[in-house]
């Protein structure tokens, strides 16, 4: 498998590279899909939403100054919290991110380790972090993790890493890297953008996976064994690059406000979603007035052909987006009103009209 998964560097330059999907011709909008949503607001905000598991009515929250809560989604109150938790060296109680799958349930929280829990969160074993981390939510599964995120040369064995595989022994396989000429403070904005509210993978049918861009709207299908199998682009009309030369990151004090405004002004497509086993859907996040975004849904088959574009989402706007996973052919997203740690929290369940006709 690791074999496999290193030939996709090549695949990859076949398509027409990492950050520009070449002669790939963008799909046509469609409008056959309706949406309503049914928000539940959390009877406590979150410090700050960086990705949820949704569980039958369970959400499944890594909250970094209250450890991993475990919230009912049809009232919004909190069940219990999980974390903090014993480990092999001592505890975390500072959980970043979280993603689970195939029995288990992974942590990367404020000790920089990656956790392995059971879905009961039962301690597995845990594996240094201190060269490769999540940017969204990470996909477990039996024997690895795919992550949307920053892997270090030291494990890479060539540039940095956004889209790598981590096997359970904390070993690398990269699938997409930052090209070797870029300088670093021009990845280090990018590393900013591709975090939580932007781009990510999801899991297919049959133990495949995908992953989207959010720089480009491009989309990259792997097979069971990460095997690159497919790669089109998104067709929002409203969706644009980043403007990446308008950004300076700031280190004091006004950083987040100032990250904030930025990345709040550009397009972000979220994490993907698997309706079914051939549709996919993408959040888009749609700039709409200052440190604010409304959002819109997309849905394509998996050869990229569109099924809808543009699909308004009632009511689902703010400061903070991200998409939860919540397993397939469900849509259950989650946001703050505001950029600002601690906001008003909701999660909104979206049910989706039309995907059979």
């Amino acid at each position: 498998m690791r074999r496999l998964a290193a030939t996709v560097a090549g695949l990859i330059a076949a398509t027409g590279g990492v950050g520009d999907l070449g002669g790939l011709e963008p799909a046509g909008p469609g409008s056959s899909i309706r949406c309503s949503v049914e928000a539940v607001t959390l009877e406590r905000p979150a410090y700050m939403v960086v990705n949820a598991v949704v569980r039958d009515n369970r959400l499944l929250l890594p909250d970094y100054t209250s450890g991993l809560r475990e919230i009912d989604l049809g009232s919004g109150a909190d069940r219990r919290s999980v974390l903090p938790m014993g480990t092999k060296r001592g505890q975390v109680s500072g959980p970043q991110t979280l993603g689970c799958g195939d029995g288990r349930c992974v942590v990367l929280g404020d000790r920089y380790f990656w956790i392995y829990y059971t879905e009961g969160f039962e301690l597995i074993d845990e594996v240094m972090a201190d060269r490769t981390g999540a940017g969204g939510q990470p996909l477990v599964f039996a024997d690895r993790m795919v992550v949307a995120g920053v892997a270090n040369p030291q494990v890479t064995g060539g540039g940095v890493a956004f889209l790598f595989v981590q096997y359970d022994d904390g070993s690398v396989v990269p699938l997409q890297e930052y090209p070797a000429t870029m300088p670093v403070p021009e990845i280090a904005k990018r590393i900013h953008f591709c975090g939580p509210t932007a781009g990510g993978v999801e899991r297919l049918a049959g133990g495949g996976w995908l992953f989207v861009d959010p720089r480009t709207y491009g989309v990259f299908v792997f097979d069971r064994t990460d095997r690159l199998v497919r790669a089109w682009r998104g067709a929002n009309p409203r969706f644009v690059a980043p403007n990446f030369a308008a950004y300076e990151p700031v280190h004091d004090a006004s950083g987040r406000e100032y990250h904030s405004r930025w990345n709040l002004a550009q397009p972000q497509v979220k994490r993907p979603v698997a309706l079914t086993d051939d549709l996919v859907g993408f959040v888009i996040g749609i700039p709409d007035g200052e440190l604010r975004q409304r959002h819109e849904l997309d849905v394509y088959r998996l050869d990229g052909t569109p099924v809808a574009i543009g699909v308004e989402l009632p009511g689902v706007a703010g400061g903070r987006v991200i998409v939860a996973d919540a397993g397939p052919g469900r849509l259950v997203v989650v946001g703050q009103s505001s950029w600002e740690p601690g906001s008003p929290t909701t999660a909104w369940k979206v049910t989706i009209e039309g995907l059979d006709s």
